[in-house]
């Protein structure tokens, strides 16, 4: 999945491979994904609970966990190898000031014992360098643009004083406030009810147009992806197994995870039917393509090794053997 033809991609994540150690062995949570958003674009990433979406928003922040490391490929921010960069620098440089980060549940991204206004201009005191003064008068307009009512008097207000929806607001405002180049939302509509989700994908798609800031969007709803993003991932097993334009892809999934998982969403099936199986255990995960043990369509040669990425035309492509006869055609 390629940027937009003319335009040099924000993120570019080519063949990332993390590992984790644990007691019952190393868990290959990402294996050779790949990402990439162009300035002003939405990118959605999908997949199952487990199927490493979480670990590769890690990767880009430069947060993971203890026992977690980068063994192979490549996160490159705007030119810069993310990789590579020394702790002090990406925290003083990068995350916080260059990539905003909107968490999943708005109820424990917020300390309760210190004002929202104490709180959100922190991140602006260790990167802008505008003075208390100027972030203040920003953090005013960005509280009124995610409409938060009299947004002056909402600085001086502590986090249980806000509705959860009012939270996840504040929460994008803080991730806007330095004009990030890269804006990172881990699945920011989970811990919210349905209609204050649909108003918080409305305001990020409105935000998103209007800064010209790029945006990852993680969630694991292809009606999100519908909805606001212009590409998407779809990921299985800490494997990216298609990319392509959002509208390519809801209309004519390739993969036979991705048609699968289609098949799950109310919006498209008069019968819902779950998928058979179970996500497999990244230690020790199955040979060949990931998917092969619950996939309807999987063959000998599925197990015998990785499947190739295949270009299907237009900046859609599949790893998929069902596609080896494509391989090299444009």
């Amino acid at each position: 999945m390629s940027a937009p033809v003319g335009t040099q991609p924000v993120l570019e994540v080519r063949d990332l491979s993390v590992a984790i150690r644990t007691d019952e062995g190393v868990a290959e949570v990402l294996d050779r994904a790949c990402l990439e958003i162009a300035s002003g674009e939405i990118v959605g990433v999908v997949g199952e609970s487990g199927c490493g979406k979480s670990t590769l928003v890690r990767s880009i922040l430069g947060v993971l966990p203890t026992g977690a490391r980068v063994t192979a490929g490549s996160i490159r921010f705007a030119g810069i190898e993310l990789t590579t960069l020394d702790r002090g620098t990406l925290t003083r440089e990068i995350r916080g000031r260059r990539i905003g980060f909107i968490p999943q549940d708005p109820y424990l991204a917020l300390n309760p014992v210190f004002t929202v206004g104490a709180q959100l201009l922190e991140v602006a005191r260790w990167h802008d360098g505008a003075g208390r003064r100027a972030d203040r008068a920003r953090l005013v307009e960005l509280l009124r643009q995610v409409q938060i009512p009299d947004p002056a008097a909402a600085l001086k207000r502590y986090p249980h004083q806000f509705s959860g929806g009012q939270r996840q607001r504040l929460l994008i405002a803080g991730a806007l406030l330095c004009r990030p180049e890269l804006i990172v939302a881990d699945e920011p509509t989970t811990a919210l009810d349905v209609t204050t989700q649909q108003q918080i994908i409305e305001l990020l798609g409105d935000l998103a147009r209007d800064t010209g800031a790029a945006m990852l969007f993680v969630t694991h709803d292809f009606g999100v992806v519908a909805q606001l993003c212009d590409r998407v991932a779809v990921m299985y097993a800490g494997q990216t197994v298609e990319r392509g334009p959002s509208a390519a892809i809801l209309a004519a999934p390739q993969h036979p995870y991705t048609r699968l998982l289609l098949d799950c969403h109310p919006d498209r099936a008069a019968n819902l039917a779950g998928i058979p199986g179970a996500v497999p255990s990244v230690i020790g995960p199955p040979p060949g393509c990931r998917f092969h043990p619950r996939c309807p369509s999987a063959r000998a040669d599925c197990r015998a090794a990785p499947p190739p990425t295949v270009s299907l035309g237009a900046g859609h492509d599949a790893a998929c053997v069902l596609f080896g006869d494509r391989i090299g055609r444009a």
